[in-house]
């Protein structure tokens, strides 16, 4: 019985994230900015920790530093984000997001929310509370075992 249960999660996970990736460009269309959503997704971790290193960033979103490094290449030339010196080793450099990467990453959360606000409108509250208990159980549950802890 588990063997099926966990087989379903495994599909509909499959089928959540063909979904996500079809509400994605729908929400990055809406939000009429030209922020890829890899891209969004470094604006977004800026705007929430701060002020940090590359390699941090890297760290964050697990992936290589090279590939962050193009992607925030392409932020700093478009505006979103800004090299600042680091205030604890003036040698070293921290990534940050500008004035216009927060308001894109304002719009990007408005506009996600509201379409989820418009999915779960029939959903109680308390159905809504459950789902997103078990969603950070799922996300944690994959990240340690991402990380090697399981």
């Amino acid at each position: 019985m588990r063997v099926e249960q966990i087989a379903r999660v495994a599909e509909e996970v499959a089928r959540l994230q063909r979904m996500l990736g079809h509400a994605r460009s729908q929400i990055l269309s809406k939000a009429g900015q030209d922020v890829e959503w890899a891209a969004q997704i470094l604006i977004s971790y800026l705007a929430a920790a701060g002020p940090m290193r590359l390699g941090a960033l890297a760290a964050l979103v697990q992936s290589d530093s090279s590939t962050v490094s193009r992607q925030v290449a392409a932020l700093v030339r478009d505006g979103f984000v800004e090299r600042r010196a680091d205030p604890d080793d003036g040698r070293a450099v921290v990534l940050a997001v500008t004035e216009a990467g927060e308001q894109a990453h304002q719009i990007h959360r408005q506009i996600r929310n509201e379409r989820y606000g418009d999915i779960l409108a029939s959903w109680t509250t308390e159905d809504v509370t459950a789902l997103a208990t078990l969603l950070h159980r799922l996300d944690n549950a994959f990240e340690t075992r991402l990380r090697g802890g399981g």
